[in-house]
């Protein structure tokens, strides 16, 4: 070979490795995007990066800005298939497989459907699943994780050429030079698949996709090779470098990638004048100093509890939110605030100290717990299951508008309780002696997710007052709502709605002086259901005990729910415990038949449990 040729050979490898180097900081950059579920900046990303490898913002920026993986969206950088919102929602997966390009956890698909269509991460819980088994394109692989079945070697043909036409017919033309090459390699066939593999990308000089690797090797080895067995070993091979498009390098080839990413992170910083060069507006970018910082730290602790980004950046900054650069400002700010350890994030844009986090919101207050049943000798207060109780029971024991806890397995989601713009709460008796609110399972999409701890404002627009308020998900509560429950004159049963602000981690919450008559419990009423609270907890009442004292003197009965309410100002008890009481008794029957008023007749307490519910009991 002349000198001028093994140049331009040398020239053309050098390029091929660079390519592959700046896949491989694509493949970093997809990581970590994934794993935070965020958009960034590219100084965030090179921030994000340092650990591995240190690259000047402007580099990452060209990446970014050169990649179709990549999107910018309101001056940050997100993964382009989170903006593919008009795609199906089998499209969505097989492009999120096929971005991201390798083996991908079924939670990590749940999530990026989530933040793709808008919708809670739970709402995917059931229909990806199925969705992933049910199309032919997908395959699990036995740890779990999902990928595209075409990766996979098909060695249903056992003829050479046949099998590479199946496999590789749309790119026959590129794959075939390669794979001609490999055959080349004298190699023994005797040999572990995986060493055969690592000989051959050495040979190759390049990373190889997991099928042309897994066809060289069945070819070598004359078929004696399960090309599922193949991909698991590849997975697990410490010394193979898996990138995107399942293609594997070798980890021995990492040292000359960060010298060519490096090289071309250099280049890229002495660059100007490009469609790459900035994110921000013409006259800079807003940067924040250490001395913004502690003048941020400075305000929280004046103000001695969290603050929002936007009003921090109105104090720091002095931008007002008619300013073109008010939410550069803020999202500077934000940036900044998450790198430092002396703040914590308790909201989607909300900054507190250490120091400012509440005790009490990692536990729940026990006067909110469901009391144990006790098995009796009388079987009193067995659940049955949903077959055991009339319809109007069931339909009851599954309403999520009443749910409290100890109930979240039994929250029905119908059509009617579909994500909206508003949350309905219906006050709860324990609730409003806590000064809480239960966080239901058809809460959490309204609220934020950032963080397992929150604080958040709740602005009663009619009163012009502010009430901050923590919200756990640890505990599934709201805590500090006593003041607007006294403010308001809230009573048990006591309807009010719940809807976004116009900040972040802002809620409106409003109260038309409407009323759920069943689940409202009148001052006299109270005083009753207090002395039999007393007298219960002394006699060691059980649950159908406390139901029979509760409506007696009811001649007309009472509402499921109004016995369920009553029930609980004596003790905490899940609706079903109730129902199933309700349903398991002769001395309780419903007065018109099939109707949801319930009368107690003393005269039938002797008769005791109906022997054909018995079969309907609860198994623990």
């Amino acid at each position: 070979m002349s000198t001028t040729a093994t140049k331009q050979s040398q020239k053309s490898a050098a390029q091929t490795r660079k390519s592959f180097a700046v896949q491989y900081l694509e493949d970093l950059i997809f990581e970590i995007m994934l794993n935070t579920g965020q958009a960034a900046k590219s100084r965030e990303v090179a921030s994000e990066l340092e650990g591995i490898i240190k690259l000047h913002p402007k580099f990452i920026r060209r990446t970014l800005f050169q990649s179709d993986r990549f999107e910018m969206e309101e001056r940050r950088w997100n993964l382009a298939l989170r903006t593919m919102t008009q795609l199906s929602f089998d499209g969505s997966i097989e492009h999120t497989l096929r971005d991201y390009g390798k083996p991908m956890s079924r939670q990590a698909i749940q999530n990026e459907m989530a933040m793709v269509h808008r919708r809670p991460v739970d709402f995917y819980q059931e229909i990806l699943p199925a969705t992933l088994q049910r199309r032919a394109q997908y395959w699990q692989a036995p740890d779990g994780c999902w990928l595209l079945k075409e990766w996979i070697l098909d060695i249903s043909e056992s003829d050479p050429d046949r099998c590479f036409l199946r496999n590789f017919f749309l790119e026959a033309e590129e794959a075939r030079p390669l794979v001609e090459t490999l055959l080349g390699t004298r190699m023994t066939a005797d040999q572990p698949p995986i060493e055969m593999a690592i000989k051959l990308l050495r040979r190759a000089g390049q990373p190889v996709p997991n099928k042309v690797l897994a066809y060289v090797v069945w070819r070598l080895r004359e078929g004696k090779l399960d090309p599922v067995e193949f991909l698991q070993e590849c997975r697990q091979e410490a010394r193979l470098l898996p990138l995107s498009g399942l293609t594997w390098g070798l980890q021995e080839s990492v040292e000359e990638y960060d010298k060519d990413l490096k090289a071309l992170s250099h280049k890229a910083e002495k660059e100007e004048d490009v469609a790459w060069a900035e994110e921000e507006e013409p006259e800079g970018p807003i940067v924040i100093t250490p001395a913004d910082v502690e003048e941020v730290h400075k305000l929280l602790k004046r103000r001695k509890r969290p603050q929002p980004t936007s009003l921090i950046a109105e104090a720091v900054f002095e931008y007002s939110p008619a300013s073109r650069r008010f939410q550069e400002s803020v999202d500077a700010l934000t940036s900044a605030l998450t790198l430092d350890s002396r703040f914590v994030r308790v909201g989607s844009q909300t900054w507190a100290l250490p120091d400012m986090m509440p005790s009490h919101t990692d536990r729940v207050p026990e006067s909110l717990l469901p009391v144990p049943v006790e098995v009796r000798e009388d079987e009193a207060d067995l659940e049955l299951e949903d077959e055991g109780l009339e319809p109007v029971l069931v339909a009851w024991v599954h309403d999520p508008r009443y749910e409290d806890f100890g109930e979240e397995p039994e929250i029905d989601i119908s059509p009617e309780q579909q994500p909206t713009d508003e949350l309905r709460y219906i006050l709860l008796y324990d609730h409003w002696k806590a000064g809480t609110l239960k966080v239901r399972v058809c809460d959490r999409r309204l609220y934020p997710s950032e963080s397992d701890l929150l604080c958040a404002t709740f602005v009663d627009k009619e009163k012009q007052k502010q009430y901050p308020v923590w919200l756990s998900y640890a505990t599934s509560l709201l805590y500090g709502l006593e003041d607007w429950y006294a403010a308001r004159k809230l009573r048990p049963g006591s309807v009010f709605t719940v809807t976004p602000g116009s900040m972040p981690d802002e809620f409106v919450v409003s109260y038309e002086d409407e009323v759920d008559e069943m689940a409202a419990i009148s001052d006299e009423r109270l005083k009753e259901l207090n002395k039999l609270r007393r007298a219960a907890a002394k006699e060691e009442f059980s649950v159908l005990d406390i139901m029979q004292q509760a409506l007696v003197g009811c001649e007309k009965g009472l509402p499921f729910m109004t016995l369920w309410a009553e029930v609980n100002v004596v003790r905490r008890t899940p609706r079903r415990v109730v129902a199933s009481n309700l349903a398991s008794y002769h001395c309780f029957y419903q007065k018109p038949a099939n109707s949801d008023m319930w009368v107690f007749d003393e005269r039938k307490v002797t008769q005791g449990r109906k022997k054909t519910k018995r079969k309907f009991v609860r198994r623990v």
